[in-house]
């Protein structure tokens, strides 16, 4: 809705209550106020606790990350990388063997 000047306005409490414009009497027949006396408000139920928790599953936690195949992807050629890094600093620091350990 939008008021004389083109103001885009709140839309009101059809209560009357709260914030908005309140409409009285006659007021309340005015065409583009009529429309919003005729829709009730949507009343959205507020969830449990345990509507909340009994969506949590394995899945929730990660335990299913594995299963289609985009981590092992994705992490496959990172994994490959610090393999290499970790490999290359365990032979410049020089392996167990140089130090008779084998």
């Amino acid at each position: 809705m939008t008021d004389l000047e083109g103001n885009i306005v709140d839309v009101p409490n059809p209560s009357g209550r709260g914030p908005g414009y309140r409409y009285f009497g006659a007021a309340k027949k005015l065409p583009g106020v009529r429309e919003l006396f005729e829709k009730p408000p949507e009343l959205r139920k507020r969830r449990t606790r345990y509507d909340i928790y009994k969506r949590i599953d394995a899945s929730y936690y990660g335990y299913r990350d594995e299963e289609d195949g985009v981590l092992a992807r994705v992490e496959g050629p990172a994994e490959a990388k610090m393999r290499a890094e970790a490999e290359e600093e365990w032979r410049r620091r020089g392996s167990c063997c140089k130090r008779g350990f084998v």
